[in-house]
């Protein structure tokens, strides 16, 4: 069976977006909680998370390395699975990249946009509540499609085959 990349970039994404979200609940229940204030915007009154930006960025990294690890392994799984005989590489190998990506993506994309949703002021990341829940689920996005599609590709490598229409010549 020809693997699909595609469908493995697609299936990580929403399953990165979906352990993001669910790792952001953790976190904010955790800890996040007694950094939550109440900014008044014009007439409205956002919810505003204001932690400081050292421990966001380490919770940035560990949730990065968790959701990859996740992924990686989960979508080296299902790669065995589907094509048992197929040349891949090891779990050793695949599983630690993925938590490194993960990390890496969760750290490129968060502290930017953290940047343009919100505020980094006197050492404070300072950020609305659904803007964070947005740029959590944007983070996994990116991140597990990047993970399940480069786990996919390392678990099941695309093979030549034969073209019937060149040999006959």
């Amino acid at each position: 069976m020809k693997p699909s990349y595609s469908t493995a970039l697609v299936i990580g994404a929403i399953t990165g977006v979906v352990i993001s979200l669910s790792l952001l609940v953790f976190f904010a229940a955790s800890g996040a909680v007694p950094s939550l204030t109440a900014v008044l915007d014009g007439s409205d009154v956002v919810p505003t998370l204001s932690a400081p930006a050292s421990a966001t960025w380490i919770m940035v990294i560990f949730a990065g390395l968790v959701g990859g690890l996740i992924v990686s392994t989960v979508t080296y799984a299902v790669g065995k699975v589907l094509a048992p005989e197929a040349s891949s590489a090891p779990l050793i190998v695949v599983a630690p990249l993925g938590a490194v990506i993960g990390a890496v993506i969760g750290m490129v994309v968060f502290p930017l946009g953290i940047t343009v949703a919100g505020s980094i002021s006197e050492g404070n990341a300072n950020i609305g509540v659904a803007d964070l829940a947005v740029l959590t689920a944007i983070a996994g996005l990116v991140g597990g499609g990047a993970v399940a599609w480069l786990s996919y590709i390392l678990v099941s490598p695309s093979t030549p085959a034969d073209d019937p229409e060149l040999l006959a010549a």
